[in-house]
C-alpha cells in the first residue's frame, strides 16, 4: 500500500506517489465510464432489437423509456459511448498523474451534460448527473497540484 500514500519530502514537496483519495476516484470513473461506454455502443449496435426488450420487461411502465430511446437516436449513444472513452481516457492519465487527463476527463463531462439536451425532444437534466460530475470534476481538481 506504500505506493499510493501521500507521503511528502522534508521540503513539504509531493513525492509523486498517488494518493490513495485519487485512485479510488480513478478506479469509480474506470468503473462507471468503462460500462457506460459498452452499454452505449451496445444499445447503438442492437438499436433495433432494444425496444422490443425493453416492451417485454417485467419493469413498470416502459413508455417513457422508450421515447426517449426512439427520440434519441442510434447516434445519440455512438456519440456518448465516445465521450465516455474520453472520459475513460482522462481518467487513465491521472491515474498515471498526468494533468492532462484532467483535462480531457472535463471536457468530455461537460458534452456528456449537453448533448442529451441537443439530441433528445424535451430532455431536462437531472440535478443528480449534475451534482456528480461537478463532485467528480471538483474531487479530481483538488489533486492536480499533484499531478504533472
Amino acid at each position: 500500500m506504500d505506493e499510493f500514500s501521500t507521503d511528502t519530502t522534508p521540503a513539504g514537496k509531493f513525492s509523486g506517489k498517488r494518493p490513495v483519495g485519487l485512485t479510488l476516484l480513478c478506479i469509480l470513473t474506470f468503473i462507471g465510464s468503462g460500462l457506460s461506454a459498452m452499454s452505449s455502443f451496445f444499445v447503438a449496435i442492437a438499436y433495433n432489437i432494444i425496444p422490443m426488450a425493453v416492451k417485454e420487461s417485467p419493469f413498470g411502465d416502459t413508455a417513457a423509456l422508450l421515447e426517449l430511446i426512439k427520440s434519441a437516436g442510434p447516434s445519440f449513444f455512438i456519440i456518448m459511448g465516445v465521450l465516455y472513452l474520453g472520459s475513460l481516457s482522462g481518467a487513465i492519465f491521472m491515474f498515471q498523474l498526468r494533468k492532462t487527463g484532467f483535462h480531457v476527463y472535463t471536457l468530455a463531462q461537460l458534452i456528456m451534460l449537453i448533448i442529451p439536451s441537443l439530441m433528445i425532444e424535451g430532455y431536462i437534466l437531472p440535478f443528480a448527473n449534475l451534482l456528480l460530475t461537478g463532485s467528480f470534476v471538483l474531487a479530481y481538481g483538488i489533486n492536480l497540484r499533484i499531478m504533472r
